[in-house]
């Protein structure tokens, strides 16, 4: 959802706000989404792994087909598809954020009707700030 607003707030609220502020409101919540999509699916993908009782070693080869995949070959042709609405169609300068906000509906669609509820390790019943000290040590120690 956050991804579908930063593709829409430019265009919802440009005659409110100046081209700047309005892309630096959209650039916030665009980087609020990608912190969103790089931590909680990933944490959602190893759980939901593990709780299958898959190979270790999957897990990394879908990581890496995700990052080679999904970052790399996906963004080359989402591009390209951007391209098109704009030259070829002459769709207008957003045609490509619209059509990426269509897809990523379609993607929420998709997610929310075949994809179960994760909620984790019950056994680890830890609260939030100790959660947020246990990340700070791993990122300092990385």
């Amino acid at each position: 959802m956050c991804y579908v607003l930063h593709n829409l707030y430019p265009e919802l609220f440009h005659q409110t706000f100046s081209s700047l502020q309005s892309l630096n409101v959209g650039s916030c919540i665009g980087g609020i989404a990608t912190s969103l999509l790089f931590s909680a699916f990933e944490s959602w993908l190893v759980a939901e792994h593990n709780k299958r009782g898959f190979e270790q070693q999957w897990l990394s080869l879908t990581f890496s087909k995700a990052i080679f995949l999904g970052n790399g070959l996906v963004a080359i042709l989402a591009g390209l598809f951007g391209n098109l609405l704009v030259d070829t169609f002459s769709l207008g300068p957003v045609a490509p954020f619209d059509a990426a906000a269509c897809f990523l509906a379609i993607g929420m669609a998709v997610i929310l009707s075949s994809w179960t509820e994760n909620y984790g390790d019950p056994s680890e019943n830890k609260d939030l700030l100790t959660q947020f000290k246990g990340a700070a040590v791993a990122i300092a120690s990385g």
